[in-house]
């Protein structure tokens, strides 16, 4: 191994964010990999292919698409049944059963609302997936964690950044 490989083996070794994956890979094939390789905790980049390896492994990939994929047609029929149920109420004639029916009908359109602004975060992380790059805050481009995945799947923001978004 040349100096320079050294040099950058021992500054990718002493970050505390450097994986014991990206320092398997770059062992086993140092010439493949530059000396300054950005070790990110969960991902790097390799050099003559410029292609980003990330733990989430395929399988994993492929179960939050199943997951998104149901919860997307869930929302499909349920923003559908209740914009149905909003066409289908009929006015009343006294005057409170008008005022409940109409309470009703904007809690069903604010619900609607609500659940197509999740269909659309549900059609964007299927975009990811497809891209490559679901996992990956839009914002920061660090990993997302598998927890918060596991409970958001379609968010597209790391802990940190949506807490920032919130203030």
């Amino acid at each position: 191994m040349d100096a320079t490989f050294d040099e950058g083996l021992v500054n990718l070794w002493s970050r505390p964010s450097s994986c014991l994956l990206c320092l398997d890979l770059i062992l086993a094939s140092p010439r493949a990999f530059h000396h300054q390789t950005a070790c990110d905790q969960c991902h790097f980049r390799h050099i003559d292919t410029g292609h980003t390896i990330h733990q989430m492994d395929k399988l994993q990939v492929q179960r939050f698409k199943t997951r998104l994929e149901t919860r997307q047609h869930e929302l499909r029929v349920s923003i559908e049944d209740q914009l149905q149920d909003a066409r289908v109420m009929e006015p009343e004639p006294d005057a409170v059963d008008q005022a409940t029916r109409q309470s009703e009908k904007e809690r069903l359109l604010r619900t609607t609302n609500k659940e197509q602004q999740i269909l659309r975060a549900v059609e964007l992380a299927l975009v990811r997936i497809r891209e490559g790059s679901f996992g990956q805050c839009v914002s920061c481009n660090n990993e997302i964690s598998e927890a918060r995945l596991e409970a958001v799947p379609w968010t597209p923001y790391c802990i940190q950044c949506q807490g920032d978004l919130e203030r």
